[in-house]
């Protein structure tokens, strides 16, 4: 990775995507109210990715002229101050800190997904164990990563110590654990994308359909690739501008991936006529609802009223054209039709 590349265009790089994070995050929240009438747990999870993207961003943005300080005394580009001078100790503070607030941006995308697919696939026993088995090491892997990174120079005590931070052994040390904060993160996400695509691999659908789904569902794939780029960048030239790019597109490329399967909806005619309609059917209930003040509510409210405290989980109307299968359309092929365990709620 070329050394050129500033440190204010890294920020500009880095809030640009950010933004674009915010702004899909946005929009993602808009369309599931709209299809769901409500929000659900998986959109408190992306809520608490964006929250905590943004801080990582600020805390980049603090520290990309630390980072790039130390690359220019490590190439002899600028005397060293002295080991006592507060400067290391700010640099390993906000280095801690970032790593910190990476960790939690991407295991908070996989709950993202993890609590959206056990919504979607609830009703499945056999989906839900392989669920609880893929939060459990989801769970585990998160702490294993955070309790490590407080050992990175060593012994905890030593975190703060620049000089034994940066000995021929740390430095070693931090590159294994460069390789398994990769194996872990990698690893998960492959966990996590194969949750849904065993359940679409069983259902009957054309190929096409499942292709599709497929694809949708794997998107986190992205996030995966990126972080073997960026792990390979800081074990291979290890320069200020090629990690702290590949960083800065890992955690924001998440958090839009998480954003992305809910815009699936506008990519159909049918789905967007049904969003439309639902959208339309609310402002005409809400045009009843400011002419009659005082009275009754219409049979139109009521529908609509019964329709939005039914118990339970709202329906998957996003993805519904797609997970479930007509008995008709399969019995003249003499085959039996699976019945898809979905649970009801909008994406």
């Amino acid at each position: 990775m070329n050394n050129s590349v500033s440190v204010d265009g890294l920020n500009a790089l880095l809030w640009t995507l950010t933004s674009v994070a915010i702004l899909l995050s946005i929009g993602r929240f808009a369309i599931r109210f709209a299809t769901a009438g409500r929000f659900h747990l998986d959109d408190a999870s992306h809520l608490l990715s964006v929250f905590l993207l943004v801080g990582l961003a600020a805390a980049y943005t603090h520290g990309f002229p630390y980072s790039a300080r130390i690359a220019r005394i490590g190439r002899k580009e600028e005397q060293p101050p002295p080991l006592t001078d507060p400067f290391y100790h700010k640099y390993l503070q906000l280095r801690l800190t970032v790593t910190l607030l990476v960790f939690m941006v991407l295991w908070s995308v996989k709950a993202t997904f993890l609590i959206f697919y056990r919504l979607l696939f609830d009703v499945s026993r056999a989906f839900i164990r392989m669920w609880w088995v893929a939060v459990a090491l989801t769970f585990a892997t998160f702490w294993v990563c955070i309790g490590s990174t407080f050992t990175l120079c060593g012994s905890a005590s030593d975190l703060y110590d620049f000089k034994k931070c940066s000995s021929p052994e740390a430095l070693h040390d931090i590159r294994a654990t460069y390789k398994y904060w990769c194996a872990l993160n990698v690893g998960t996400d492959l966990v996590v994308i194969g949750l849904p695509l065993y359940m679409i691999y069983g259902l009957q659908l054309r190929t096409t359909h499942k292709a599709i789904l497929a694809g949708v569902f794997s998107l986190g794939l992205a996030v995966a690739i990126v972080d073997i780029l960026r792990t390979v960048e800081s074990l291979q030239s290890g320069t200020f501008s090629g990690v702290a790019l590949w960083s800065s597109l890992e955690v924001t490329v998440a958090v839009i991936v998480a954003s992305l399967p809910l815009y699936r909806v506008l990519l159909t005619p049918k789905g967007r006529k049904n969003l439309r309609s639902r959208l339309s059917g609310e402002r005409r209930l809400s045009g009843e609802r400011y002419k009659n003040v005082d009275s009754s509510p219409t049979s139109m409210e009521k529908k609509f009223l019964k329709a939005q405290s039914l118990p339970g989980q709202p329906s998957v109307s996003t993805y519904r054209d797609d997970l479930e299968t007509q008995d008709s359309e399969f019995s003249k092929h003499g085959r039996p039709t699976q019945q898809v365990p979905l649970a009801h709620v909008s994406r």
